[in-house]
């Protein structure tokens, strides 16, 4: 470009908000082309290393379009995410490559939930206030949910080991036993623990029985599908835990709710509950605006506002704590 031309171009345009929107839009690039490497399987293939435009098609099963994958992967150079070499692209970036490691799995599922679900709330939330609309509750998202909740295991582990005795002989009800790794935590912490685990998907579930069996602690855990709200076992509890699920019900809902699982404690019971509550952060308010316009689900609770639904839910001693920002235990106790 000429001289001349560029002079006049950087009169006529603001160039700092040019810099600002063009800083903004290549990170919003970056997140969309990473989590759809992982998502439909371009980086499984990279990952084995460089790779031709074809010999990708042929990793994720395509034979069409051969062009359109070749801009989709030159968009991922461009980027600095992926490198290109006499028609072979590699993995480049180091962000990338952390993401791939096993070990952060749970940071991989944390990016593709945010870009994979959460795009669609951002962008088309007023449209569907507009139209009295709420997004549809999916079970497709589980997978990315369960694998991006690990975030907050080594919390839960340490809140499972304060609140499960080490000999005594106890009753534990886990709702959303997820994969079943804290019924692992309390069988390793008590050998006299005894565990139901209520799951509401199916899938979710099975994984839970395969671990229970890959653990050997068959004996003493039992995974049941079942939705906490139809439950209607005769055992009692000793201790029931409610990990990061009160906002998949209805605000409206709760205090049944509660008083529901408060109805399976015995005489001195604990119920222990973990949730995000709204905060002036992005991501938590993100997974605020998810709650709010999900169907069958409701807004993150203030801390007060829990509370008093566990006031008005028959619990008689209650606890809170904020472990980090936005994020809190909830202990309460069935009268003795």
């Amino acid at each position: 470009m000429a001289i001349k031309t560029l002079f006049k171009f950087i009169l006529n345009n603001p160039v700092g908000l040019m810099y600002k929107i063009n800083k903004t839009t290549t990170e919003f690039y970056r997140a969309g082309f990473i989590s759809t490497a992982f998502s439909e399987g371009i980086y499984d293939v990279l990952s084995r290393g460089s790779a031709s435009c074809k010999e990708i098609q042929s990793g994720i099963g395509s034979e069409w379009n051969e062009e359109g994958l070749k801009a989709w992967l030159d968009l991922g150079v461009s980027l600095g995410e992926l490198g290109k070499s006499n028609d072979q692209y590699r993995i480049k970036s180091s962000f990338s490559k952390k993401l791939l490691q096993p070990e952060n799995d749970t940071w991989q599922a944390f990016l593709q939930a945010r870009v994979e679900i959460f795009y669609n709330y951002i962008i088309k939330t007023p449209a569907f206030l507009k139209q009295n609309k709420q997004f549809e509750f999916s079970q497709s998202y589980g997978e990315l949910f369960a694998r991006s909740s690990r975030t907050v295991e080594p919390i839960l582990f340490d809140i499972t080991d304060s609140t499960i005795p080490k000999n005594d002989r106890c009753h534990l009800l886990e709702v959303g036993c997820g994969s079943g790794i804290y019924i692992k935590r309390a069988c390793d912490r008590n050998p006299n623990l005894t565990v139901l685990g209520i799951e509401l998907q199916n899938e979710v579930a099975d994984f839970a029985k395969t671990n229970i069996l890959k653990w050997k602690i068959e004996d003493r855990a039992t995974i049941e599908v079942c939705d906490i709200r139809e439950y209607r076992g005769k055992q009692l509890f000793d201790i029931i835990t409610f990990y990061n699920l009160i906002y998949y019900f209805p605000t409206k809902e709760r205090v049944n709710l509660l008083s529901h699982l408060c109805g399976f404690l015995n005489p001195g019971g604990q119920l222990v509950l973990t949730t995000l509550c709204p905060e002036n952060d992005p991501s938590i308010q993100l997974m605020n605006l998810w709650a709010s316009m999900t169907d069958g689900c409701g807004p993150l609770p203030h801390p007060e506002q829990l509370i008093d639904q566990l006031k008005d839910s028959g619990f008689t001693k209650i606890q809170s704590e904020k472990l980090i920002p936005g994020f809190y235990v909830f202990k309460a106790w069935k009268s003795s």
